[in-house]
């Protein structure tokens, strides 16, 4: 049987790909950029508490970045939609999806960092991010129908 044929199988071929690509760019770009702030967290709150952020740092580095390449997979599947059936509504969804995609890099912790802001740290902070990433998932199974 075809991947053409199977939408299921297509699907989650797509969506394992966009998930361990965030997965993996997330944890390289959260574990090269830590030591840029590892040295701000010890002298503000001491050296017990670097450990406990670099671990909550580095998730929300990688759920962050899980979103944004579901966000791309969208952007790529709705563009791509826009340019066959020039919908007015693809074009919409196109241009919400880069907005989310906007602000998906904006709470990337790396970029907090990078104005001189302490990222705020927690896993509740990490909450919206997991929910996100589900949306974004069965977002992506809606529009793959």
């Amino acid at each position: 049987m075809d991947m053409r044929d199977n939408p299921t199988a297509k699907f989650t071929l797509i969506i394992v790909a966009l998930l361990l690509a965030g997965l993996i760019f997330g944890a390289i770009i959260a574990n090269k950029t830590f030591s840029k702030i590892e040295k701000r967290i010890e002298e503000k709150y001491g050296r017990k508490v670097v450990e406990a952020v670099k671990q909550t740092y580095i998730f929300k580095t990688v759920i962050v970045a899980i979103n944004i390449f579901l966000l791309l997979g969208l952007l790529a599947l709705y563009i791509s939609s826009f340019l066959k059936t020039s919908s007015n509504f693809m074009l919409g969804l196109s241009i919400f999806i880069g907005v989310l995609f906007i602000q998906s890099i904006l709470s990337l912790p790396i970029l907090h960092a990078a104005l001189g802001a302490i990222p705020p740290f927690g896993l509740l902070g990490a909450l919206s991010n997991i929910f996100e990433t589900i949306a974004l998932v069965i977002l992506f199974y809606l529009s793959m129908e």
